[in-house]
């Protein structure tokens, strides 16, 4: 399997994609970085701002690319053959689906430690070194790492499964944007039992408790709970992310063994 890592890892490098996405995500960031201390310069009321938020927000700006990249990488092998000769060459369909779902989620995580370096060289000049509870950031960032890894494993079971690359590509954003889409309601729904006005929906106790589950199990709820910097319940996002890893690995991989490469 380390052959066909490495093998995707030059892929990438190469990959004008990814280049794109890494070029785009730090221009974001930098942006970010500048707004909010011209905000903070130009406002009395606000002295510090926390780098905290700036680091989460990286994460999710990571998980965003992770459907783009995963319908291209993965459905070139397809378009290309690349899988088939794999095959041919004697490679084992395990090895290389373990391998493609490691790729893309190194992908991911290139692209936020390129931000994370932004965020650290830009960021310390301009606000210093202010991170807000330690411990809760380790924890946070432990989490994030998590849900790189779970939107990795959906989407690479998605990707697998699909032979098309435009099909590909086509679902993998449909279903994020479906799945970010329910997100937001499940978040409105779920914060408005915390505060003074209660929905309808969310007063019976049974619903309230399904809604939060669904809120914190979802890889995008996830995504939205980092990015705000309040994780109602982290380690409840660190299990449910670890059993999202397992359940669409288990079943692509499954899947893609009875598969018929054309």
């Amino acid at each position: 399997m380390r052959n066909l890592i490495f093998a995707n890892f030059t892929r990438l490098k190469k990959s004008k994609l990814f280049r794109a996405g890494i070029i785009v995500s730090s221009l974001y960031t930098v942006f970010l970085l500048i707004m909010n201390y011209l905000e903070m310069t130009a406002s009395v009321e606000i002295t510090t701002v926390s780098l905290n938020w700036f680091f989460f927000s990286a994460i999710s700006v990571a998980a965003i690319f992770c459907p783009i990249y995963s319908g291209f990488f993965i459905g070139t092998e397809y378009s290309d053959g690349t899988i088939r000769n794999k095959l041919i060459a004697g490679h084992k369909r395990s090895n290389i689906y373990f391998a493609n779902g490691i790729t893309i989620f190194c992908a991911e995580g290139l692209l936020f430690l390129v931000n994370a370096a932004l965020i650290i060289v830009l960021g310390i000049p301009l606000f210093g070194l202010n991170i807000e509870y330690p411990s809760y950031f380790i924890i946070y960032l432990l989490a994030g790492i998590l849900i790189l890894a779970a939107f990795a494993s959906l989407f690479t079971m998605v990707s697998t499964l699909i032979s098309n690359k435009t099909s590909s590509v086509a679902t993998c954003l449909i279903i994020y944007v479906i799945l970010f889409i329910i997100t937001n309601y499940l978040r409105i729904a779920v914060f408005s039992y915390y505060g003074d006005m209660t929905l309808d929906i969310i007063s019976n106790k049974i619903t309230r408790i399904i809604l939060e589950f669904l809120y914190d199990f979802l890889p995008t709820g996830q995504s939205l709970q980092i990015s705000s910097g309040i994780i109602l319940r982290p380690f409840n996002v660190i299990l449910y992310s670890s059993l999202n890893i397992i359940l669409t690995t288990v079943w692509g991989l499954f899947v893609f063994k009875k598969k018929d490469i054309k």
